[in-house]
């Protein structure tokens, strides 16, 4: 062990080697006098020596060798030579000598490159080891694997510790024992085997004095005495090698690996204990045992005392108290059971909680008030006989006191089979015990319904047999019932699968007792016996109908009982039989249900669970339907509370034993947390005022579309001028996830509409809408995506009526791709603690935001902008994790919408050539101007508004005394056709000119081609020839004729008489053509003052008056 004394006997040489090592990285490489050696015969044979002999030596001859050699050529193989030879087993000194010294010949290069194999030694994977192995050939594989790695690791450990202390990392002195630390970490974290146990304890043999400080004192006894922890001083001129600070970390580190392991140790030496005593009672009951179980004892056993000696050599190390084991006694003693956490298995002890056992005062109510039959029928037909009542008392008391001592003698055999009972029974001895228990069961059972206790003598049934004899010509049905009342009770049984209510099933019983005899019972148990699997819901309704009769009517509650008995351990023997579950979980369910009507005696309802839990596996269905109808009752009743806890308990114990599917993991879990419900704390429920409940009324359920203006109405009527009132509506206002998802649209309308009134209040949900937005990037909770998936489709409604600019919607989008990042740009691997490789969110986000007004920027630089930021945001997707399933569809349906010729960039190289593209081409930068061009026509593409169209400009009235008075709301409307023409520029007219008659001339060209091709028609143009004009002739039309005589055209006049057919015909096409003209003359005018009455119209039913200025 190393002490204090061994530490300062050693101090002098690792002091000496530390000024060496220090010496040598500020100086250059060290060269030996006298010529050297540079063949590679030589270097060969140092090469296999430091691979050999390493840490064998002698050191001295090494060195010697060494100094005749040149080595430079050499050093990687020199360093795969000493990491190689670190391995073998010797002495660690000598090899840290020889390393310090090649260190002087080759430094600086020589230790950095040769810590690098050496740690990665250290690093071997340990979680293998921790895995189970599949056979025993594979767990002696896993035995030797880690007897050769820690062979291998143990001296290369040794000399990792003595390097760091001598400062052979460069950095600083820290950082040597920084990384000690972290290697011991690592051999400490995730080693559930404890398999490098004696890796630990050889480093703490060594090193515990110069790694972890001094020891605590002993005492003379030996054991380690806490109040006189003194540190040992150290002479003069011996100092520690290691900081202090280090050194209380380290120990720290130890301890709590110490207490790890104790604890384990006891768990171990429990669980070792109890399958010694289980392996013992099996072989008192069976004669052997097996196999299996004697292997896994032994196994147990050699773990158990391999731990055992490592934490004994560790409390000694560290002068710690070794943990006390337990023993056989001790465990029975005690009755300590295995269990991995108490809080998993305890049933939480919160007394009666708000009405009692039940869950509510309705519940209470009908399963503890049931009608008292005797006030209601006479007691000649409940069989009761009114002349002994001074008997009946002494009666009924000593009928008490039977029954309860008939009671606490079940319920005491029942407490002795549970704690027989083992946590995880054979599985050959469970198959031949379920018969007996099934049997003893179903003794207990017609035990307990057979002695009912009876408050009045048997009832009496008056005059049945003698009716029956005298009137068998009126049995309709062999069950010795009459006509009438057969009829009757058929009628009652047909209405008894409606009766959903206490009132109801109460009158049924009332009629029942009026129909009493011994057939129309029997009927009645085989109707009640026969109850459809499917139809569940009755359950409840006909436990009470039969615990309100059995009262004084016994025999009814034993023959469903005997029924249910019958048909259980049918099932039971048809376990395995899965077409027979629904019937399983009626049987279950009527039992539950009969126990909380203490028709069913509840330890007679235990002793079916204990069936159950002795098959556990195959009945954990039946458990988990038992538990959930009954469970809750059993926990909280006084006779059953203390027995019905154990048996939880087990039930818990067996399920963190077994290797359970998914499904009966829920089912237990649940029915765990309905029978035994943790607790819970109560919602705090916010007040509202009646101003702040008829906000919250407008907003949650009169808002939407129809209502839009209405709601504006009565807000604008709403005292702004109250503080808490204006601060509920701004709360309001900036909580879209509060109202649904698709009126938040109208939300961001109702802003665009009150910023009229009030300027302040709009500015102020836009700047609380940002807020949260950042903030959610901020924290990145969970929880809340789907109030960020909100307010960002908040923000972009708000876009949508103008009540934002384009450049918040594009900073809000560049943000989510930067936000939390150090660097602009997404590049592989660039990770934030609020932006995860595999957190996909930001991506909804940004779809989220597109989708709702990413199609309004389609023109000018707002639709170079939204081409940037898609490249850049699919550069950001590859730049992280796997892309999931719908986030990928999300993604792509975007683009798909917004940019559907755009190429999709799957690849990380495919988006950074793009991203460099766009570099390249600088169309980034954009002047003011074009901005606001381009976000004017964003929003007109995106959303109508009647109030302002790209025809019209609109100027806001000047704010004056802050009135709201609709007089002051007028909108100048200008003459169209005059602003255009003086808006119009010179440039893009001549533009405009220069386009238009390159037009004309492409036209003309087409044509003359066109009549080339064309046939050969008349197509000469009359000549125009100036006359004075000559007036016409009274009846007659002047036409004028073209003829041609050679070479030469001659025109003549012809006066035409009116009633001519060419003069009549002309005189028809002038005259229809000039009426053509007007009507479509008189048409446009009636459109054009159409759309103008619309539009006026629709603007004065916004509140708005107009006035028009001359033109």
């Amino acid at each position: 062990m190393s002490t204090t004394a061994e530490y300062v006997a050693k101090f002098p040489r690792r002091k000496k080697l530390l000024e060496m090592v220090e010496k040598y990285w500020l100086e250059e490489a060290r060269r030996p006098p006298g010529s050297l050696d540079s063949s590679l015969k030589k270097h060969t044979t140092l090469l296999n020596k430091l691979k050999s002999s390493l840490l064998v030596g002698p050191a001295e001859t090494l060195i010697k060798e060494i100094d005749g050699l040149t080595l430079t050529k050499y050093l990687e193989e020199i360093v795969a030579a000493v990491a190689e030879g670190s391995t073998k087993k010797g002495d660690s000194e000598i090899a840290v000598d020889i390393i310090v010294h090649l260190h002087t010949r080759l430094t600086p290069d020589f230790l950095p490159l040769l810590l690098q194999p050496l740690l990665l030694v250290l690093a071997s994977p340990v979680n293998s080891s921790n895995a189970a192995p599949a056979n025993k050939d594979a767990e002696k594989d896993k035995e030797k694997e880690d007897k050769e790695r820690l062979g291998k690791q143990r001296p290369v450990l040794r000399i990792i510790a003595e390097l760091a202390m001598i400062g052979a990392w460069a950095e600083s002195p820290i950082k040597g024992a920084s990384e000690v630390g972290k290697i011991l970490k690592g051999f400490m974290t995730g080693d559930t085997q404890y398999t490098n146990l004696p890796l630990l304890t050889t480093f703490l043999k060594y090193f515990v004095r110069a790694y972890l400080g001094p020891n605590p004192s002993s005492t003379k006894d030996g054991s380690a005495n806490g109040d006189a922890i003194q540190k040992e001083e150290l002479p003069e001129g011996v100092t520690e090698l290691i900081p202090v600070e280090v050194q209380k970390k380290m120990r720290e580190l130890f301890e709590n690996y110490f207490n790890s392991a104790s604890k384990t140790l006891v768990k171990g030496q429990i669980r070792l204990l109890e399958q010694d005593r289980r392996n013992h009672e099996a072989y008192i009951k069976s004669g052997e045992i097996f196999e299996d179980r004697q292997q896994a004892y032994e196994k147990m056993t050699k773990a158990v005392e391999r731990l055992t000696a490592g934490v004994n050599t560790l409390a000694e190390l560290l002068g710690l108290q070794p943990p006390v084991l337990p023993t056989a006694a001790s465990l029975a003693k005690s009755g300590l059971q295995i269990v991995e956490s108490a809080s998993s298995f305890t049933v939480r002890e919160d007394g009666p909680i708000a009405g009692g056992i039940w869950d509510d005062e309705e519940e209470r109510r009908f399963y503890e008030d049931l009608v008292d039959l005797r006030e209601v029928v006479p007691s000649a037909l409940l069989g009761i006989k009114e002349s002994k009542n001074t008997n009946d008392t002494a009666t009924s008391e000593e009928g008490k006191q039977e029954d309860e001592e008939k009671r606490k003698a079940d319920e005491a055999d029942l407490q002795r089979q549970l704690e027989q009972m083992d946590s995880q029974p054979d599985k050959n001895e469970s198959a031949t015990t379920t018969d007996l228990q099934a049997q003893e069961m179903s003794r207990t059972v017609s035990a307990s319904t057979s002695g009912e206790p009876m408050e009045q003598d048997p009832p009496i049934v008056i005059g049945d047999d003698e009716q029956l004899t005298t009137q068998n010509t009126s049995v309709t049905e062999d069950d010795g019932l009459q006509s009438g009342p057969a009829a009757r009770l058929t009628a009652l049984f047909a209405a008894l699968p409606e009766a959903n209510n206490r009132e109801v099933l109460d009158k049924l019983a009332v009629e029942f007792a009026f129909l009493n005899s011994k057939a129309a019972r029997k009927r009645l148990i085989k109707f009640i016996g026969e109850v459809p699997k499917q139809r569940t819901d009755l359950l409840p309704h006909y436990a009470r109908f039969v615990a309100t009769l059995d009262r004084y009517m016994p025999d009814i509650g034993t023959g469903v009982l005997q029924i249910l008995d019958e048909e259980m351990r049918y099932l039971q023997r048809k376990r395995l039989v899965r077409e027979l579950d629904s019937l399983r979980l009626k049987n279950v369910r009527f039992y539950g249900e009969l126990a909380k009507f203490k028709v069913a005696k509840p330890y007679t309802i235990l002793h079916v669970l204990k069936v159950f839990l002795d098959e556990f596996k195959f009945n954990i269905e039946n458990i988990s339907n038992l538990l959930e109808n009954c469970g809750r009752f059993l926990l909280r009743f006084e006779g059953t509370k203390e027995t019905a806890k154990k048996m939880v308990e087990l039930m818990r114990r067996k399920q963190g034993n077994s290797h359970l599917d998914q499904r009966h993991q829920v089912m237990l879990e649940n029915a765990f947390y309905m029978c035994n419900p943790p607790e819970r704390v109560a919602r705090e429920v916010v007040t509202l005022s009646p101003m702040q409940s008829f906000i919250q009324h407008l907003l949650h359920d009169i808002l939407m579309k129809r209502t839009l203006d209405k709601v504006l109405k009565l807000l604008r009527k709403l005292h702004w001028e109250d503080a808490e009132t204006y601060d509920f509506i701004l709360s309001s206002f900036t909580s879209p996830n509060d109202i649904k998802f698709g009126n938040i649209p109208y939300l961001a309308a109702l802003v665009y509409d009150l910023q009229r009134y009030h300027p302040e209040f709009s500015i102020a949900v836009v700047d609380q809408v940002m807020e949260d937005i950042r903030i959610g990037m901020e924290e990145n909770i969970f929880k809340h995506n789907q109030r960020r998936i909100a307010t960002i489709r908040y923000l972009g409604e708000l876009y949508m009526y103008r009540v934002v600019g384009a450049g918040v919607i594009f900073e809000t989008l560049w943000s989510l791709l930067s936000f939390g990042h150090a660097d602009p740009f997404p590049v592989p691997g660039r990770e934030s603690p609020i932006d995860a490789v595999d957190d996909f969110f930001r991506v909804r986000l940004a779809c989220t935001l597109l989708d709702t007004c990413g199609a309004c920027f389609d023109k000018g630089s707002q639709a170079r902008k939204l081409d940037q930021y898609l490249v850049m945001l699919q550069l950001y997707v590859t730049c992280k994790a796997e892309l999931p399933m719908d986030v990928d569809f999300m993604l792509t349906d975007t683009l798909d919408v917004l940019r559907p010729k755009m190429p999709h960039l799957r690849t990380f190289n495919e988006a950074a050539a793009k991203v460099d593209e766009l570099l390249a081409l600088g169309t980034g930068e954009d002047d003011e101007s074009d901005d606001e061009e381009g976000s004017d026509e964003g929003d007109r593409g995106g959303h109508e508004d009647p109030i302002e169209s790209n025809e019209n400009e609109v100027i806001p009235p000047p704010s004056g005394d802050n009135e709201e008075e609709e007089e002051d709301n007028v909108v100048l409307i200008r003459n169209k056709e005059k602003e255009q023409h003086s808006e119009m520029d010179e440039q893009a007219q001549s533009e405009f000119d220069r386009e238009f008659a390159k037009l004309l001339a492409d036209t003309t060209d087409a044509r003359r081609d066109q009549r080339k091709n064309a046939p050969p028609v008349f197509d000469t143009a009359v000549p125009l020839i100036r006359k004075k004009d000559v007036g016409e002739q009274e009846g007659k039309m002047q036409f004028t004729l073209l003829s041609k005589k050679g070479n030469r055209q001659q025109i003549r006049s012809l006066d035409i008489p009116l009633d001519s057919t060419i003069a009549m015909n002309s005189r028809s096409h002038q005259a229809q053509s000039k009426a053509e003209q007007e009507q479509l003359k008189r048409l446009v005018l009636q459109n054009e003052r159409r759309l103008e009455r619309a539009e006026v119209q629709d603007i004065e039913t916004r509140g708005i008056k107009l006035r028009y200025l001359p033109s």
